[in-house]
């Protein structure tokens, strides 16, 4: 090695985010032949945040994500990295049939554009709104990377100006639902999906756009990866164990957990982190990989704690449920459904899982995971457990003709569960890397920022340890003799 004194980082948050963070430290150190010492702080006393898994008897479901798409270079990287191919779980044929509720009952959601023109879901009329797609001027203002709150359109905004009202009631705002557990008549386009900002900016409109593409994939030899949802044996959580396993087992890191951070403070000597019970440093860089309603607690300064605490989080109650196969009427040979809000239920939605991965319930049942609250529902977990059992059992039985109470019941509750990125939230972004200026060695990362999913914060993870590493090759190392 190059250095003869490692130089020390701190990351906190033990979700996938800090881990394989952390784990990009370590592995991009010694590739350039520096010494490092990685130090994970967690709040609760195991690792991995909201990628969770419960096993219970022939029973799993996960505590966060479902899954992840095998689209991001990112995440199959740090797949390998683990040495995790082989765990890798493919979902279902059946995953790719997806529902809405409409008018009560279940249609499957037109894949293809003959199944559109013969779908239900919309009347003629907003089917012809959604043809004259191609006769919409596009929007000015789509150069600006940064929008302020009052220029930055909102995904239902978007959809009605493009495609019609109802196409944005009866198809965006579920998707947004499902996606962010969020309404989309107030979450950011240009945050949350800003692949479709780039269409409209850059062929004019979505229709064009998909014309363009399609020549482009016809002149490709290879499309780029399939995007199938992908989990592992033994659910999510071998991601998690898998990093911690690699950390631990690292003599240049170590995890710590039941530490949650207090404080974070900066002086000539370099970065101090403060947990319940004790001081730790001095640090020579620190990645906040801690959720923004936390860091917000803990960051320097009170710009930065201003501008972190500033990024909402909806809260949300997922219900699990578990039948045996013949108390469902209902085929669930499929991903799930989706619930317009103009349909008028509590639920935003619910998960066929055992559908999807067909190791989640044991042979004969069926594992049902169904999701309430968000923005338009917030106190949705002052319900007890039992009532919120009561209450998607009632609103699934009309729905997937439930002819028998659940065997097997769950309750997970989330207080924050996702971050909402709302119009000016690419603002704040911008605003947040001018402050952090002031703050050297100081990185922030995790799906409070820039995408809220397992895919996201991998790419992200790769991108923070970079500039860590940018960080220790400038910067003098910390002052010696730190606890």
């Amino acid at each position: 090695m190059t250095e003869s004194e490692a130089r020390r980082i701190a990351v906190i948050g033990g979700g996938v985010a800090g881990l394989a963070t952390a784990r990009h430290i370590v592995d991009g150190a010694r590739a350039a032949r520096r010494r490092v010492s990685v130090t994970v702080f967690e709040k609760n006393d195991a690792p991995g945040g909201h990628l969770r898994t419960i096993r219970d008897g022939d029973w799993q479901l996960e505590w966060g994500p479902n899954g992840f798409l095998d689209n991001e270079p990112a995440t199959l990287r740090l797949v390998e990295r683990l040495d995790l191919n082989g765990a890798l779980l493919r979902s279902s044929d059946a995953a790719r049939k997806r529902f809405l509720l409409s008018g009560g009952r279940l249609q499957e959601l037109p894949s293809s554009p003959p199944a559109f023109i013969k779908t239900g879901l919309l009347s003629p009329l907003a089917k012809l709104r959604v043809a004259c797609e191609f006769l919409v001027r596009k929007r000015a203002g789509l150069d600006d990377p940064n929008p302020a709150p009052e220029a930055d359109e909102t995904i239902y905004d978007f959809g009605v100006r493009r495609l019609g009202r109802e196409f944005a009631e009866v198809f965006l705002d579920p998707m947004v639902k499902g996606v962010f557990g969020g309404d989309a008549r107030e979450l950011s386009l240009a945050a949350a999906f800003p692949r479709m900002v780039e269409l409209e900016r850059d062929h004019g409109g979505l229709f064009k756009a998909l014309i363009a593409i399609s020549k482009q994939k016809k002149k490709a030899a290879d499309a780029g990866p399939s995007g199938t949802l992908h989990s592992f044996r033994g659910g999510m959580a071998a991601l998690i164990d898998a990093l911690v396993g690699s950390l631990d087992g690292d003599d240049d890191a170590e995890v710590r957990t039941s530490a949650p951070v207090t404080g974070l403070t900066r002086d000539d000597a370099g970065w101090t982190v403060t947990t319940d019970d004790a001081s730790h440093g001095p640090f020579d860089a620190v990645v906040d990989a801690s959720p923004a309603h936390e860091a917000a607690g803990h960051a320097p300064g009170p710009e930065l704690r201003e501008l972190i605490g500033g990024i909402d989080y909806s809260p949300m109650a997922v219900v699990t449920l578990g039948f045996t196969r013949d108390d469902v009427g209902h085929d669930v040979d499929g991903f799930g459904h989706l619930i317009p809000t103009r349909e008028g239920h509590r639920l935003l939605g619910a998960l066929w899982t055992s559908s999807i991965f067909s190791d989640r319930a044991a042979g004969g049942h069926v594992l049902i995971r169904a999701m309430a609250g968000g923005p338009r529902d917030p106190h949705i977990l002052d319900l007890d457990d039992d009532a919120l059992v009561a209450l998607a059992v009632a609103e699934l039985t009309p729905v997937l003709d439930l002819r028998s109470a659940p065997v097997r019941s769950w309750v997970i509750r989330h207080p924050h569960a996702i971050a909402q990125y709302r119009p000016g939230h690419l603002r704040r972004l911008k605003d947040l890397d001018q402050a952090l200026a002031a703050w050297p060695g100081l990185v922030l990362t995790g799906s409070s920022y820039r995408g809220i999913s397992v895919n996201y914060c991998a790419k992200e993870a790769e991108i923070a340890a970079a500039r860590i590493l940018d960080h220790l090759a400038s910067a003098p190392a910390a002052a010696e003799g730190g606890v």
